[in-house]
């Protein structure tokens, strides 16, 4: 299955169900894309703007074709505006998958059947909106927006996932000279799921406080939240800064998967020494 453009352009959208060895190539095609559409973004943008001159010098010989030629041009900047714009602002989006992808290249066969999506215009779902009493007329608004997630077989049977989502604070104030400001911040949290076969690593559940300590994060990301259980293993780590997602996912998963050997060696975990 290949890279529908026409549904991305439109729609902002990536969804496949293909071998993971088939998913490297199709963020390629989407990074180029982006690149492309990046390109016929600026080359209307040049279009309109003539146009608009030559409106305006037609209108002393003409006022209605001067007009129409302006209305031309506004609707190329409208045209403009559209063309895969959700692609292009969030390309960057494609590094993590790709990183994601080439990590699981050692622990899963070329061809495991990978379910993965991939939104550029995720939509925001608002979590909760309240007063911030430290700016005159002060709001705050919180909202979760899911872009990423990834789901497939490893080769010793666990059931792997990741999600990505953005959580967005927004704030909304009036400054001391009067005028409405908005100022939005925003963080990425990565959650992994590990659905672990027992009998070959017997009950990891004893491992979740030695896990906490040994997994290791870049600098701007945080164990947020880790669950460990007879049948699998559930981490989220919050992201500060979107270059070291790739990093923390990686990361991640190598703590949960040295505590999974471990437990595999000994099934009562650390404590039996």
């Amino acid at each position: 299955m290949g890279v529908d453009a026409a549904r991305l352009r439109k729609e902002g959208l990536y969804e496949a169900q293909a071998p993971l060895q088939a998913l490297a190539g199709d963020f390629d095609v989407i990074e180029r894309l982006a690149m492309t559409w990046r390109k016929d973004r600026k080359h209307l943008h040049i279009a309109a703007w003539i146009s608009i001159v030559l409106g305006i010098a037609c209108i002393f010989l003409s006022i209605a074709a001067g007009l129409t030629i302006i209305a031309g041009a506004i609707t190329i900047f409208l045209i403009a505006r559209r063309h895969g714009r959700a692609v292009v602002l969030n390309a960057s989006r494609c590094g993590p998958a790709k990183a994601l992808g080439v990590m699981l290249a050692n622990d899963a066969s070329g061809q495991a059947p990978v379910n993965v999506r991939l939104a550029f215009d995720a939509k925001r779902e608002l979590l909760s909106e309240q007063e911030w009493p430290a700016r005159k007329k002060g709001k705050q608004k919180f909202f979760r927006a899911s872009w990423f997630s990834l789901e497939t077989k490893l080769l010793d049977g666990t059931q792997f996932s990741e999600t990505i989502e953005d959580l967005i604070r927004q704030r909304s104030y009036v400054n001391p000279r009067g005028k409405s400001k908005t100022k939005t911040r925003t963080r990425n949290m990565v959650t992994q799921r590990f659905v672990y076969p027992s009998e070959l690593y017997g009950n990891a559940r004893g491992l979740g406080t030695w896990l906490q300590n040994e997994i290791k994060l870049p600098a701007s990301a945080t164990l947020q939240s880790l669950k460990v259980d007879e049948k699998q293993v559930r981490a989220k780590a919050l992201v500060k800064q979107g270059s070291d997602l790739a990093n923390a996912s990686s990361m991640l998963a190598l703590g949960v998967y040295r505590a999974l050997n471990l437990s595999r060696r000994r099934p009562k975990g650390p404590q039996q020494q």
